[in-house]
């Protein structure tokens, strides 16, 4: 599933355990959106956190590890907590990314059950005249 909002583009996969697409991975992608906007004024491009939560609203009772920057923002439900990221993260790679990309069978213990994958978009010139008028 793809949806916009004004500043990011989301990007999901349904749910491997309920054949649809997750609400509460969306909730939580759009928690995590918002809470790097308003880290946004005291930090730098290279900001970036990691973390993982119980998505409360989730059928299944899915921990859900993230990482979010700035510029993007990914979520995986069910995903071993002994992965490391950055495989996570080639896997990610390999399912949203434009470029083909394979990875070794047994990379990860256990594949994600489902991912979001949020990327901002460039502000509109209108936008950037806004924030900097507020500044």
């Amino acid at each position: 599933m793809i949806w916009k909002t004004t500043t990011h583009e989301f990007t999901a996969t349904l749910c491997q355990k309920t054949g649809k697409t997750c609400p509460a991975l969306a909730r939580m992608a759009r928690a995590l959106t918002d809470a790097m906007a308003t880290a946004q004024p005291v930090t730098t491009s290279e900001f970036e956190v990691e973390g993982s939560g119980e998505l409360a609203h989730c059928t299944e009772g899915c921990t859900a590890r993230f990482r979010a920057s700035p510029s993007q923002i990914r979520v995986y439900c069910g995903a071993n907590a002994g992965d490391p990221a950055d495989m996570l993260d080639d896997y990610a790679d390999m399912m949203f990314g434009p470029e083909f990309a394979t990875l070794p069978s047994g990379v990860l213990t256990t594949l994600p059950c489902a991912m979001l994958q949020a990327s901002a978009l460039a502000p509109h010139p209108s936008q950037q005249v806004v924030q900097q008028a507020t500044a």
